[in-house]
């Protein structure tokens, strides 16, 4: 039995179940009702979504815990090349648990249907500038599935194009995936690994809606994670050091969030400010290639996907994404 050692005990967050199977992620948003590729663990280069974009208003009691068989590698560090079992943990479960004891035994095969405990989770590992690294596998058995083809029910599965770790989907009940991920080669400095789980309900215990957006419980969390004997880099952070290493960056961090918190409204001012000092006017003459198709507010057709895929989970409605020019030249 190896021995884990917990990085991560943080998370109480918004609402959530992603989807049914994690197949999903990687499948068309407006066509397939996926996730077109993001895995909604809270990374920026997705612009820090988790699975609450759609599943809103949660009570947030839930909880999350990273674990690794390795202790070193969230005191020491990341060794270069060296695979890590990885395991996260939903705690504090309450949503649908009453169906937990139905396992396996539910869903559309069950005559009369019978509620499934779905629950599920996301997971990837960052470089400073927001790229995935390192290498994921199932963990299948006792060992990570580094050959051949997993089985079909292993819990956890990879996206398509390697840079997240999702449940799979093919067992209920589950609060805690088994993963392996390879550490990168030496040089890439601090990783992060972005979380989140979601806490499903079963929808509302009926046959129509097995699993819907609401009623669930969603937390998402990040951990830090240097390079084994990579120098250190002190950042500065509003022209304060964070010495004392790791502990001293995760403080500076913290103060970090309570001055922002604390002073937001002079932070909105002072970024308005900002704002209006590049205002200049534009002449009708100009308004023309303001209007083109390359001056749109939201040139990233996949982001487009993903804000109306969120406005249809949410509130019912589609359209209104995609237009002939950017709407900066109208008279």
């Amino acid at each position: 039995m190896k021995r884990f050692v917990i990085a991560l005990a943080v998370a109480h967050g918004s609402a959530a179940y992603a989807f049914p199977t994690g197949a999903q992620f990687d499948l068309d948003p407006l066509k397939a009702d996926g996730g077109g590729g993001i895995a909604f663990d809270g990374a920026p280069r997705w612009s820090s979504h988790t699975c609450a974009v759609c599943h809103t208003d949660p009570p947030g009691i839930v909880g999350l815990r990273l674990e690794s068989d390795h202790p070193e590698l969230f005191t020491d560090g990341w060794k270069p090349q060296q695979q890590y079992h990885l395991r996260v943990v939903l705690t504090n479960e309450w949503a649908g648990v009453q169906y937990q004891t139905f396992g396996d035994a539910c869903g559309f095969s069950q005559t009369p249907y019978r509620p499934c405990d779905e629950n599920g989770f996301a997971l990837e590992l960052d470089d400073e500038v927001g790229q995935p690294k390192g290498k994921f596998v199932p963990f299948v058995g006792s060992a990570c599935a580094n050959t051949g083809t997993p089985p079909t029910d292993v819990d956890v599965r990879v996206l398509a194009d390697g840079t997240a770790v999702t449940h799979n989907g093919a067992h209920m009940g589950m609060t805690s995936w088994d993963l392996c991920w390879t550490a990168p080669g030496a040089g890439v400095g601090p990783i992060t690994a972005f979380v989140a789980a979601v806490d499903g309900n079963g929808g509302n215990g009926t046959l129509a809606f097995p699993n819907d957006t609401v009623g669930d419980d969603v937390a998402a969390g990040a951990v830090p994670i240097p390079e084994l004997d990579a120098n250190p880099v002190s950042p500065q952070t509003g022209g304060c050091s964070a010495d004392g290493g790791d502990r001293g960056i995760l403080i500076a961090l913290l103060v970090l969030v309570l001055v922002v918190h604390r002073r937001r409204r002079s932070l909105i001012a002072l970024l308005a400010i900002a704002a209006l000092s590049g205002c200049v006017h534009v002449r009708a003459r100009q308004r023309e290639t303001l209007a083109k198709r390359n001056m749109k507010f939201a040139p990233d057709p996949a982001e487009d996907e993903l804000d109306l895929h969120m406005q249809e989970a949410r509130e019912g409605s589609s359209g209104g994404y995609g237009s002939s020019g950017g709407g900066c030249g109208c008279n």
